[in-house]
Formats: C-alpha cells, sequence, structure tokens
C-alpha cells in the first residue's frame, strides 16, 4: 500500500488531482440538471382547467407600480396596516437604505403583534443576511421569523442551482405586491443613483375571505397557499447567528430609530389608505407558478405562457434579458409559426445590467430573430428589470420570470395573469413609448426609435464581452 502510493504521488502531479477534483464538483453542479425536462400530462390536463379570462369583474382590485419610490411607500404603507399577519418573500434582501426600512417596518409590526414570516433565497442567505445582526434583530423578537430558501452548502453542490425568485409581500387576508423588485437601494425608494426599472402589481381584496372554506377562487388565497407550501418545505431553514449577541441588540435599537425617522420621511406612508380608490378592478387575477423544490424542475411557468401567448394574435414580452434553450426556440417559432405576432422588449447589450444575458445576446441574437419574433434592443437612462407579457388587449401577466433557461427550469417563478383591459392598455402605452427608445433589427439593418441615443461600449466592455462570449457558451443554460 505504501509502495503504491509512493508510486502515485511520484508519477501524478497534484494539480492533475486538483483538477480531476474540480471537475467532480463541476460534475456535481450540474448533472442533476440534464438534461431538461418536459411538462407532466397530469400538469397539462391541469392547466387546461384553469380560467384566466372573465365576463365579470371579480373582488380584486389592481393598481400598477412603476416607480421605486412609490413601490416603497407602497410597501410602507402595508406593513404598517398589518393586524394579524405579514408573509415577505424576497430573491434578493440587503442591509443597505431600503433594506433597513423594509426591516425596521416589519420590526414594528413584530412589536405590535403582527405575525411576521420572511423568506429569502439561499444566494442572498449567504452573501447578506446569515448572521448579519440586522436581520437577526428581526428574527430575534418573538414574532418574528427569518429563513432561508435552500441555504448554499458547498459539501451538496447539486443543491446549488435552484432558488428562489418569488417576490411578494402578502398583508393579512386583505392584500399582497407581487412583481420583480429586489429589497435593496436598486429597486426602493430614491436612494442611490444607479436604478432598475421594474413593475409589480398591487392587488386588494374587497370580499371577506373565510380561510376555513379553503377557498382558491382568488389570486390572494392562491399565493398564501404556495407560500405556505415554499415555508414548509424542506428547502426552508431558519437564519443562523446569535439573537442574544451586543451587535443584535445594537442594530435593534438602531431599527426603532429608524421606524421614528420613516415618519418624518415618509409622512403619507403611515396615513389610513383608502386602497379601493387606489384601485382599479380586474375581471380575474390568477397566480402562475413554477415547481418548489430545489431540483431540476418541470416547466411550468413557461408552459403556461405559451399557451396563452398560442391563445392570441399579438403578443409583447418585456425582459431584462434573453438565453433560450432549444425547446424555447421552438416554442417561439411555434408562435410566428401561428401567425402570432410576437415582440420582445430587452435591454441593448450597452445598457444591460446582467453580463451573463448580454453576452449570451451576442452570441445568439441571430437564432433568436430566426424565431420571427421582433427584438427591441431598450436603451434608456436605466437598466430595464420588467418581466411581464401582453396578449391582445385584455390579458397582462406581470411577475418574476426571465425569458430565459433558469426561470424555466431552475428557479422559482410567479407571476400573476391578469384579465384587465385597463391595465393592458397602461403597459401597452408604456411599451410604445419604450419601443421608441430601442433599435431593431429589420431585412437586415437596425431601425432606430426617434428617442434612441447610441451608446458606444468602452475598449475595456469589448475586451470583456469578447472573453465572456466564449465563456458561458458550455454553462449557459445556468445562468
Amino acid at each position: 500500500m505504501k509502495n503504491s502510493f509512493s508510486f502515485i504521488t511520484k508519477h501524478i502531479s497534484w494539480k492533475y488531482v486538483l483538477l480531476l477534483v474540480i471537475l467532480i464538483y463541476i460534475l456535481l453542479l450540474t448533472v442533476p440538471y440534464l438534461p431538461h425536462k418536459s411538462v407532466s400530462e397530469a400538469h397539462k390536463e391541469k392547466a387546461a382547467a384553469t380560467k384566466y379570462y372573465s365576463d365579470t369583474v371579480g373582488t380584486e382590485r389592481i393598481s400598477y407600480i412603476t416607480d421605486n419610490t412609490d413601490a416603497l411607500l407602497y410597501r410602507l404603507s402595508m406593513i404598517e396596516e398589518a393586524k394579524d399577519s405579514i408573509i415577505l418573500s424576497t430573491f434578493d434582501f440587503n442591509d443597505d437604505q431600503a433594506g433597513q426600512d423594509i426591516l425596521a417596518s416589519l420590526l414594528n409590526a413584530a412589536k405590535r403583534g403582527v405575525n411576521v414570516r420572511v423568506i429569502i433565497d439561499g444566494i442572498s442567505g449567504f452573501m447578506d443576511v446569515q448572521h448579519n445582526p440586522w436581520f437577526l434583530a428581526l428574527d430575534a423578537h418573538e414574532n418574528a421569523q427569518v429563513h432561508i430558501y435552500n441555504p448554499v452548502n458547498l459539501l451538496k453542490p447539486w443543491d446549488m442551482q435552484a432558488r428562489l425568485h418569488d417576490k411578494y409581500l402578502i398583508i393579512d387576508d386583505t392584500m399582497y405586491m407581487l412583481g420583480g423588485r429586489n429589497t435593496m437601494n436598486l429597486f426602493l425608494g430614491n436612494y442611490s443613483k444607479g436604478k432598475n426599472i421594474d413593475k409589480e402589481l398591487f392587488v386588494y381584496e374587497t370580499a371577506d375571505i373565510d380561510k376555513k372554506s379553503n377557498s382558491t377562487g382568488t389570486s390572494l388565497s392562491q399565493l398564501q397557499a404556495y407560500f405556505e407550501s415554499v415555508w414548509n418545505s424542506s428547502d426552508s431553514k431558519p437564519c443562523r447567528g446569535s439573537r442574544t449577541g451586543k451587535k443584535t441588540s445594537e442594530k435593534a435599537a438602531a431599527l426603532e430609530k429608524r421606524y421614528e425617522e420613516l415618519q418624518t420621511q415618509y409622512p403619507e406612508a403611515f396615513k389610513k389608505q383608502n386602497w379601493e380608490e387606489k384601485t382599479f378592478p380586474a375581471n380575474r387575477v390568477t397566480l402562475l407558478n413554477n415547481p418548489i423544490q430545489s431540483a431540476n424542475k418541470e416547466p411550468w411557468m413557461w408552459y403556461s405562457l405559451h399557451q396563452l401567448m398560442m391563445s392570441g394574435d399579438q403578443v409583447t414580452i418585456y425582459t431584462p434579458y434573453i438565453i433560450c434553450g432549444k425547446e424555447m426556440y421552438e416554442d417561439l417559432s411555434q408562435l410566428t409559426g401561428n401567425n402570432v405576432s410576437v415582440e420582445i422588449i430587452t435591454n441593448d447589450v450597452a445598457k444591460g445590467a446582467n453580463p451573463w444575458g448580454c453576452s449570451d445576446y451576442l452570441n445568439e441574437k441571430e437564432k433568436i430573430w430566426d424565431t420571427g419574433v421582433k427584438v427591441y434592443e431598450y436603451m434608456a437612462r436605466h437598466s430595464c428589470h420588467t418581466k411581464a407579457v401582453l396578449i391582445d388587449d385584455r390579458m397582462s401577466i406581470v411577475g418574476s420570470y426571465n425569458l430565459d433557461m433558469r426561470s424555466t427550469y431552475l428557479d422559482t417563478e410567479l407571476m400573476l395573469a391578469v384579465d384587465s383591459p385597463e391595465l393592458n392598455a397602461l403597459i401597452r402605452k408604456e411599451a410604445e413609448h419604450d419601443k421608441t427608445f430601442s433599435k431593431t433589427m429589420e431585412n437586415g439593418e437596425y431601425i432606430y426609435g426617434e428617442n434612441y441615443k447610441t451608446k458606444e461600449l468602452s475598449t475595456g466592455k469589448k475586451i470583456f464581452y469578447a472573453t465572456l462570449r466564449q465563456i458561458i457558451k458550455p454553462i449557459r443554460r445556468f445562468l
């Protein structure tokens, strides 16, 4: 045995052993998610039975939130009015100014007896939340719990791909907000020059919900049931860290002080709100979701979106970036082949905030164009983070789903399908405006909107993207 070990150490360089270990780790990280799954017949039958349209007005009223400061004020007002329960799910949660605003409001709600539950994705949990005294100050209160979805575990690389990408806030049995905004300065308030522009929906229930009846007739009850399934799953773990340390106590005191400051800084958020005046009616609101387990997923969301798009004549898709696989390309081609007019509004590479998505678009744009869709490359002051689908003049779908393989096969995702001509008209008006800030390929040449302003990539960025375009090719399905 000793002689065998001596032979190995003499004839095999340790750098090759290290390389082998790295390759094995990469295999464990990726192989469980190969190949892409297809949707089961059972889910297809369930999806076919779902009703997305109604000829009568429903009990849920909506408003459309497009401004980052309004998004923060809505959250503060909602939390302030909570009497029984608050549920917050977010992909990213930072302890910056906007994050502290939300934490301060949540801690105050817990102190007045509201049951507060927060769940955050494992990546943000690993980088921002675990052992962080700001979040532990909230979790330390007896009425508050902070959980991490699928915490990062380097010893279990096969679990690391699937992420919690949902973003919503539920208050009692009364209202919720859902969209694509993370809980941080980039998306909430006016605390930083850099911003991401996003869209989300506020939904207000005007009828009493009898929880004992297990009603699934409203999107609010659907979202509550969805959250409970995630919260009670084996992937949901308590936040780690000391609740009794000096730093945690100091941050709790700082959050109490911040709550007092908020009332002076944003007095309108602490007034009694007339939610009916702030909202307008919708015929039907339906929750769309992916499977919740941290595993290779059936593409429930993309299947539902594709089926809805196939029922229309004209489709407009908002997505921050596009990373399609073979099956998604085929579905886009099927849409245009069935005479559905499809246009996609996505960030111009010079403005995009996601380098992976920008690099893949440079590699794949001809394939995207070949499906027959018309792509508007959007160039404005801030990067667009909006995820939405418009179908004809009634259906609007808004939420967290990006047009990429990660959102299709790996992550949890939520979208609201809303039958509302009024909402559809609002978003379509924005889309027409955004097209004027875009360029689009027609007959082999770019056509520029009247407000499009060319921004040249710096030499450094050109070199960066040229390098990244090669690196991402074997891993693009995981971006």
